[in-house]
């Protein structure tokens, strides 16, 4: 340890006195008054933290932790160079990290997370979800690293998790019941999350781990995240998602189903239509009445979907059924109405308010329990739905010009396999040869 909390007059500063001396504010304070020997009260001299009976003392040492580890991780940096940092270029650094306009190449493994959640809130919230990626898994994420440290009492650098020893301890970490809460040198910490996860959910814990390490190769921190990828691949089973999808009764169905106002109506609707079009999310924003047209007595609508758009460019032409056609009437042919995050709110308090999709599933959330099926659906599933609805019925070739889809490996991702099968199907067995 290269520098060393202390309380300069009710202020928990950063001391650190080489070539200089650095007082850097933590930002935590504590009562100014003294004991006999002119301590002060509410400081452990001991441990060199706040004292544990002070109110919040928990977070006022997170800070003062953080704070120190930041200050040593840097003067650490400069010492495998072969340089010697001074208190003022110390402070320098620590001034800009806090502003957060330093770019000190840390080893600290979440010392970047931040950055890069803010990134996934800008694509996740401010721009519109475009796939069922949650942004309250980033934080889960931060939860799950955070009580990883706490209980292996470390503070994770990027050469301690960029290997796999460390990828295989994390896997079975994360599969295991965790306590409600652990005492170390005197403070209790209580876990943010549970553990006991299913291969589901440790497969999301992964998929943030792998975008987070390509992250930090963008910002040259780590050399190599190919090695994740790999066993990403090879180590995390997940069976095949279950997901669920409407058939064409209940698209009627729900479609009779009169809501009490115009929002849980008008987000009907535009489900409804996507689920007769296949259209995505980003489709649907930049849907133009303009590329409807005529062809062989019926209207089809023609694009480029958003999702391919300057990448293989295949045109989507999609015939568009009476009930779309009634539905754009409606909606005067504006499906931009609401965010995505919000429709989707409004979609899941429609589906459940319309009791057509209680049933449960066996689909589980991270406890254990399993959901029903209004649960799981959202404005995706409404391609979903187009796709698993024609696949039996379509020639394949023609749905894939519905889907602008190239590959048919990908046209089957979207398929419901929780659907029922049809015995119908093997009654040819029983037709007898003729004669």
């Amino acid at each position: 340890m290269y520098c060393k909390p202390k309380v300069n007059n009710g202020s928990v500063v950063i001391y650190y006195g080489t070539k200089g001396v650095m007082r850097f504010p933590t930002g935590v304070k504590i009562s100014k008054s003294k004991d006999r020997s002119k301590k002060f009260i509410q400081w452990d001299y001991k441990n060199n933290r706040v004292s544990i009976d002070v109110p919040n003392s928990t977070d006022m040492n997170k800070i003062i932790s953080d704070w120190l580890v930041k200050a040593d991780n840097i003067v650490s940096e400069y010492l495998k160079d072969g340089a010697t940092i001074t208190a003022d270029e110390l402070k320098s650094n620590l001034d800009r990290l806090k502003d957060g306009k330093a770019q000190v190449k840390t080893s600290l493994f979440l010392d970047h997370y931040d950055e890069y959640m803010e990134r996934k809130r800008v694509q996740l919230v401010e721009r519109g979800n475009k796939s069922n990626e949650s942004y309250k898994t980033y934080g889960t994420f931060r939860s799950t690293i955070e009580d990883y440290e706490a209980e292996h009492q470390t503070t994770l650098k990027n050469s301690d998790v960029t290997n796999n020893d460390w990828l295989n301890h994390f896997h079975s970490w994360l599969t295991i019941k965790r306590k409600k809460q652990i005492i170390h040198d005197g403070v209790i910490y209580k876990f943010k999350t549970k553990g006991n996860l299913k291969p589901a959910s440790v497969d999301k814990r992964f998929e943030v781990l792998t975008g987070y390490f390509t992250y930090l190769k963008e910002k040259e921190l780590i050399k190599d995240d190919n090695f994740l990828k790999r066993y990403k691949r090879n180590e995390i089973t997940v069976t095949s998602k279950i997901k669920t999808t409407l058939s064409i009764n209940e698209i009627h169905e729900l479609y009779n189903y009169k809501f009490d106002n115009d929002v849980k109506e008008n987000v009907k609707l535009i489900f409804i239509f996507s689920c007769l079009t296949g259209f995505r999310w980003k489709d649907i924003e930049n849907f133009d009445k303009g590329f409807i047209c005529d062809f062989k007595e019926s209207k089809v609508y023609k694009h480029v979907a958003q999702k391919t758009k300057g990448k293989i460019g295949k045109i989507a032409t999609i015939p568009l059924s009476k009930m779309a056609i009634e539905i754009l009437e409606t909606l005067n042919y504006n499906l931009k109405i609401y965010s995505n995050a919000y429709t989707n709110q409004v979609l899941h308090k429609l589906l459940k308010e319309s009791k057509l999709f209680d049933q449960l599933t066996l689909a589980e959330d991270e406890t254990g329990k399993n959901l029903k099926r209004y649960e799981l659906l959202t404005m995706h599933r409404g391609r979903d739905t187009f796709i698993t609805n024609l696949i039996n019925t379509v020639p394949l070739h023609e749905l894939m010009s519905y889907t602008s889809h190239e590959k048919l490996s990908t046209l089957q991702k979207y398929i419901d396999y929780s659907r029922d099968i049809n015995p119908e199907y093997v009654s040819i067995f029983d037709e007898k040869p003729a004669n």
